[in-house]
């Protein structure tokens, strides 16, 4: 074996351990609020492959199919009968998985930490193939700093330990970028171009917002095309068009082949994804609520301000170091090496437009703007902070002769510790990051931005330790899967509704049936909805609390033990 292709499987080695380790360390520890849902979609979707209905395998504008089809796998893995007990399709939105998983002895958080292992390897699988591209383009330390910087920004990190598509939405979208930029730009071969639009493919099968990544491929395929123009403007047009018609063919013919839907119902599936997605960003809500796509009721959030609030949320979330490093990336353009500068105009551009169409698509779209809808910009500002961090310990090193070759090194390796350290220090969420410039200005200093149920499994380990825990039953918001699986004993979720007055009746009556209350402060202390509700419970003292990061997250109460003020005050919520 040569010296070189030794260093190249050392290099693969290297990053799959460094990949795998944060993200499957403790995987199984914690729940987020959507994962539930998706078990039951994701079983859906198994169901109808089990039953061969594939005009079932459809849930609305996602489309989620990518997430549907490591769902599938996982219960091909722990609980492959599930297909043949002829009980139809379970609601999601009832829960009703979870309690038939259970009656047939099997745990529902069993099949969530085998969804996401797998979809942890499907990740990895694609960091890879995104790493094999970079170091077609740069030099591979470059390539291993940057992809490194960026893989272990706290809260991209995080959402690849959670079973959603958004980590997936964003790798693909990177691959196919880069993919036709090599193709484009470096003489790259036909199966460049097919892989990227196979990306795009899976892209556009993991969620429909992706088609934000059409602003940097036009880019690209503009530049290509004045870039040509030295063979006439009519032909250098007829070869981005075909270059493009090339590629949107590979997507539409992966989005055919792995989505069983369109095989045997292409008009419905694409009515419920394309249809909810524009129902959702122009009418503000999706087709079960609007019931049809009415043209002229379409509204578009055009106000600055909103795409600002998108941004913060970025900003709150990324790290100094982030920061700085996008800074410096704007020099990227203005290299003065004939050979670097075309490359570096390169990526700035592409990386740089990348983000930015994430960002303006989420925050001009009306309805929900969560922090992972632009979990694509996290990653394209991440990758131009890395680069920005080498360009310039390479600068530096060119006028501190101290800092060449070990120096340059030494100060790059800081750099990284840094943003590693951000992510570590918060682990086993990572997402509970909050960018510490931002916290000591007093941004969201009040409540935890979204919080996505951190915490609650801690109070459910805490009720399970007591000596009552497999008879007592506990009400509790987020009770599906957050608290459920950690839970021994029965548990009532405590419903939205509940806190608006006009349901006090179920509320009391859920509350006497209980001996523990959970208000998961965190989110229902700072929303307007549940401020009668919280301030009527504040009047009590709580049997135990829970804090993280210095917020007061969870807040649990002994039913027997709250006073006849308290069920009289939640009587009279308004």
């Amino acid at each position: 074996m040569s010296r070189n292709k030794f260093i190249d499987i050392a290099i693969y080695v290297g990053l799959i351990v460094v990949f795998l380790a944060p993200r499957l360390a403790g995987i199984g520890s914690f729940v987020t609020l959507d994962e539930p849902s998706w078990l039951s979609q994701g079983a859906n979707f198994y169901y109808a492959l089990g039953q061969r209905e594939f005009e079932n395998t459809v849930y609305e504008y996602q489309p989620a199919v990518t997430t549907m089809w490591i769902i599938s796998f996982a219960m091909m893995a722990y609980f492959p009968e599930y297909r043949g007990f002829g009980q139809g399709y379970l609601d999601y939105e009832k829960g009703r998985l979870d309690p038939f998983m259970i009656e047939k002895g099997y745990d529902p958080l069993v099949l969530l930490t085998y969804s996401r292992i797998i979809q942890v390897f499907v990740l990895l699988v694609l960091f890879l193939v995104l790493y094999f591209l970079l170091q077609k383009f740069l030099p591979k330390p470059v390539a291993i700093f940057a992809l490194l910087f960026a893989m272990f920004d706290p809260f991209y990190l995080s959402q690849h330990r959670l079973m959603d598509h958004e980590g997936m939405v964003s790798l693909f979208v990177l691959i196919s970028l880069v993919s036709l930029a090599y193709y484009l730009f470096k003489g790259g071969s036909f199966p460049f171009l097919i892989l990227a639009g196979v990306a795009a493919g899976f892209a556009q099968l993991s969620k429909s917002s992706s088609i934000a990544m059409l602003a940097a491929l036009g880019v690209m395929l503009l530049w290509k095309m004045i870039q040509d123009r030295g063979l006439g403007w009519g032909r250098a047009f007829v070869g981005v068009l075909k270059t493009f018609g090339l590629w949107f063919l590979f997507l539409a013919i992966t989005y055919f082949v792995f989505w069983p839907g369109m095989w045997v119902a292409p008009g419905k599936m694409l009515y419920e994804v394309f249809g909810n997605a524009f129902s959702y960003a122009f009418q503000g809500a999706r087709l079960k609520i609007t019931e049809e796509l009415d043209v002229a009721q379409f509204t578009l959030n055009t106000r600055f301000a909103d795409i600002w609030d998108v941004f913060k949320i970025l900003l709150y979330r990324t790290t100094p170091v982030t920061w700085l490093g996008v800074l410096l990336g704007f020099a990227l353009p203005f290299t003065r090496d004939p050979e670097l500068a075309p490359r570096n105009r390169l990526f700035f551009t592409l990386l740089l437009v990348n983000g930015i169409a994430f960002v303006v698509l989420i925050g001009i779209a009306q309805g929900r703007n969560s922090p992972h809808y632009i979990l694509s910009s996290y990653l394209s500002f991440n990758l131009l902070a890395g680069l920005g961090w080498v360009h310039f310990a390479q600068w530096l090193s060119e006028r501190v002769p101290a800092l060449r070759a070990t120096g340059q090194s030494i100060f790059l390796s800081i750099v990284m510790l840094v943003q590693v350290g951000s992510t570590l220090m918060n682990y086993p969420y990572y997402f509970t990051y909050r960018n510490p410039i931002l916290a000591a200005a007093g941004w969201y200093a009040e409540f935890p931005h979204f919080p996505y149920c951190e915490g609650l499994e801690t109070a459910a380990h805490y009720l399970a330790a007591l000596p009552d825990a497999e008879t007592a039953t506990v009400f509790s918001y987020y009770g599906r899967g957050c608290v459920s699986y950690y839970y021994p004993g029965p548990w009532i979720s405590y419903r939205p509704y509940y806190s608006d007055g006009e349901h006090t009746e179920d509320l009391l009556n859920n509350l006497r049936a209980s001996e523990y209350l959970i208000v998961y402060y965190a989110n229902q202390g700072q929303l307007a909805h549940h401020q009668n509700f919280v301030n009527a419970m504040s009047k009590a003292e709580p049997f135990h609390v829970v804090w993280l990061n210095g917020y007061e997250y969870v807040r649990i109460y002994k039913v027997d033990d709250l006073s006849p003020e308290i069920y009289e005050a939640l009587s009279n919520l308004k």
